[in-house]
């Protein structure tokens, strides 16, 4: 089935920021971030803007909060190097663009429409210094690295540091942010895109790529649905959740159902290294304007909107 505008019976929009064990003291910049992005996708889609369009201004609009892990905020690894990967992916005609390891892009959700647009099917994730040379080939905004970098992940980096000279297996504490940004859209003529930023895991092995930037995994679009996921990247990959949770709308599930059984499928198939299960969440729009939105962590920060459902906004 193709997505047109008979398919489509309003436009919709699901946010997320991040799921993690987002502390207390920082659920209000959360919210703050989705309210922002929610406003933005709203805006657009009710001008009848594209789905591809409004995911990516969307996600940029995260990538610009410095209370997120993507852009501006982003975590440090273990070279104390800001890592940025982000894809997004057109669900009429299933191309997709993504880039991974850059540490110039301005917006690196931006390089990845770029690298969809004008890639062709040639070229379809480029990673490290090959991404930040060929967005700036491209003429998308570059900037120094050290503009990624607040002080809250600087201070992060420092104690990492200092703990993993004593015991490693505080570098693996779950309580470290996995927040990832993501947006999943329906335009009004029915078609569907999906997008997802991250600057990955604090602390990680330099040159490390998460889940973010590949398809079926960080992201999945088709005519059907549209998701992005969050979480541990690595458990998310092993089992392609974002198309898992697509294929699930595609088997006849509800949306909510269907972004239920991906995270719990997350749980039950991949453990962390203290056994526990995987956390993880995931957002999903579905071509009827419904949207499933499901976490195992202590919270995930997101939000949706469509005409018909009015708009939410949560972090717990």
């Amino acid at each position: 089935m193709s997505g047109n505008s008979s398919t489509a019976t309003a436009p919709a929009l699901a946010i997320h920021g991040g799921a993690w064990a987002i502390p207390d003291d920082a659920v209000e910049d959360h919210l703050d971030a989705m309210r922002r992005a929610l406003a933005v996708g709203k805006a657009l889609l009710s001008q009848g803007r594209g789905a591809l369009e409004v995911v990516v201004a969307v996600v940029r609009t995260l990538e610009d909060h410095p209370a997120l892990d993507a852009g501006v905020g982003a975590v440090l690894n273990r070279a104390g190097e800001v890592q940025l990967d982000a894809g997004v992916m057109d669900g009429s005609s299933g191309d997709y663009g993504a880039v991974a390891g850059a540490r110039r892009i301005l917006h690196p959700i931006e390089a990845a429409r770029a690298v969809l647009e004008q890639g062709g099917r040639q070229v379809s994730l480029i990673v490290a210094d090959g991404a930040d040379r060929w967005a700036q080939a491209h003429g998308l905004e570059m900037v120094d690295p050290s503009f990624f970098v607040v002080p809250r992940e600087q201070a992060r980096f420092e104690k990492l540091r200092e703990a993993a000279r004593f015991h490693t297996s505080e570098v693996f504490k779950d309580d470290r942010p996995r927040g990832t940004v993501g947006c999943a859209a329906l335009d009004a003529q029915g078609r569907i895109a999906s997008g997802t930023s991250t600057g990955g895991t604090p602390y990680s092995e330099p040159g490390r790529v998460g889940d973010s930037p590949l398809p079926g995994c960080g992201f999945w679009a088709n005519a059907a649905a549209g998701a992005s996921a969050t979480g541990w990247g690595e458990a998310i990959a092993r089992v392609l959740m974002s198309a898992h949770a697509v294929e699930g709308v595609e088997q006849g599930l509800s949306v909510q159902a269907a972004a239920e059984r991906a995270v719990a499928r997350l749980g039950e198939r991949v453990k962390d290294p203290s056994g526990a299960p995987a956390g993880g969440g995931v957002i999903l729009v579905d071509r009827l304007g419904e949207v499933g939105l499901a976490f195992n962590t202590p919270r995930m920060a997101r939000a949706a909107w469509s005409p018909r459902r009015g708009e939410s906004v949560d972090c717990d």
